[in-house]
Parts: structure tokens; C-alpha cells; sequence
């Protein structure tokens, strides 16, 4: 009866060893997560497929975790383009996941915690400086300040800054268009516009008090 039972015991453990010996070796990867110019990414949600592993990136976008041969890593956050990469021999990757801008997109990303209001701001700015924008899918300038400029709020045919700067009951900023200062925008067509920006705090002072609410700058083709 021993006998029987240590045999069993020992197939048990040459099966064990059979099964070890094939599983695959999993190998420590690395990485750091950017969106546009190189901006890190924190929380964004890294997937091993083939391990199971998931990290998450810190503030600065660093990940880590353990993957195998021929696995396939996937990175999500909110407000960004997922992405899938295969991972090959080397060990550290560096990843760029696309920024598309809209409200919605800004307001999933910052408030995820994947990157701060003000950095994210810069991004889009630098974006813009780069490659230049088209404005031309909206209807109205209008429509076009509703869906880019985040500072303000849109009533109508008129612009209110969202933070009160004066005593004054009428919030409303004052309009700029190529450096001169108009009463009326809605003249302004969408697909003519090169440039558009709010212009708040200091930087609205050099406009007197007209600039207390803030400034709207609109740079024309």
C-alpha cells in the first residue's frame, strides 16, 4: 500500500515538473506613457493580455509589470485614443496615445486624473502652433467658442467669462478681432478664423478696463 501510494505520489510530482517546465517565462516590462510634445500621462490602465497583468501609470508615466513572449500590451484613458502594442525583445517602450480635442475629451481626461487642466491646455495650444486648426466643420463662431474655449460660457450671441472679475453685474469679455476691438463677432465665419484664444487675468490688462472680463482674441487668415 505504501508502495502504491509513493508511486502515485511521484507521478504526481513528474507531472507537476512537466507542466512547470513548459509554462512560459514571464519577463519585466517597462515604459513611460506621453500624449502630444511628450506630456506624461499618470492613471492610464496597461493590460499584459497574455500575462493578465495590469499597472497603472504614475505622475510622471512610468509602468511596470510582467508580460510573455509575444504579448500584446493595451493603454486606456479616458479622453484618449486607446492603443495596443506587441512587445518584442526590448524591455522598456516608450508610448504615445493621441489626443483628440473636444470638450468632452478635456473634460474625461482631467478629471481622471490622467493629466492636470494646465498642462493639457499647453498641449492643445502647442498642437495648434504646430499644425494650425480647422474650424471650418462648425456653423457659427458661436458654436466654435461654445466647443473650444473652456473659460467662457455662451449665451446666445454673447460671451460671459465663467469667473466674475468685476463689480460689474455683466460679465460679458471684450471681443478682439486682428488687435482691434469690436461690439459684434457675428460676422466672424468659422473657416476665416486662424487663431482664437481667451486671454484672462494679467495678460487682459493691457486692454484697461474693457479687459476686466476678460479678453476674447480672435486672429483672422
Amino acid at each position: 500500500m505504501k508502495a502504491k501510494l509513493w508511486f502515485i505520489v511521484s507521478m504526481l510530482l513528474v507531472i507537476v515538473s512537466m507542466v512547470e517546465a513548459k509554462s512560459p517565462d514571464k519577463k519585466p516590462v517597462t515604459g513611460i506613457v506621453t500624449t502630444s510634445h511628450k506630456f506624461p500621462l499618470n492613471k492610464v490602465k496597461v493590460t499584459s493580455l497574455k500575462s493578465g497583468e495590469v499597472a497603472y501609470t504614475d505622475s510622471i508615466g512610468r509602468f511596470s509589470l510582467n508580460s510573455l513572449d509575444k504579448d500584446v500590451l493595451t493603454f486606456t484613458a479616458l479622453g484618449f485614443e486607446s492603443r495596443k502594442i506587441k512587445v518584442g525583445k526590448q524591455k522598456t517602450y516608450l508610448v504615445d496615445l493621441l489626443y483628440k480635442d473636444n470638450v468632452a475629451n478635456f473634460t474625461d481626461a482631467v478629471n481622471d486624473g490622467h493629466i492636470s487642466e494646465d498642462v493639457l491646455r499647453k498641449a492643445i495650444s502647442l498642437n495648434d502652433l504646430k499644425k494650425g486648426k480647422d474650424y471650418s466643420t462648425y456653423n457659427s463662431i458661436f458654436e466654435l467658442i461654445a466647443s473650444e474655449i473652456y473659460d467662457v460660457r455662451v449665451n446666445g450671441t454673447t460671451i460671459y467669462n465663467k469667473k466674475i472679475r468685476s463689480f460689474n453685474s455683466n460679465p460679458q469679455v471684450l471681443y478682439v478681432v486682428d488687435d482691434k476691438v469690436v461690439s459684434d463677432i457675428a460676422f466672424v465665419m468659422p473657416a476665416d478664423v486662424a487663431k482664437i484664444e481667451f486671454i484672462d487675468d494679467v495678460g487682459s490688462s493691457m486692454w484697461g478696463v474693457q479687459g476686466a472680463n476678460g479678453v476674447l482674441k480672435i486672429t483672422l487668415k
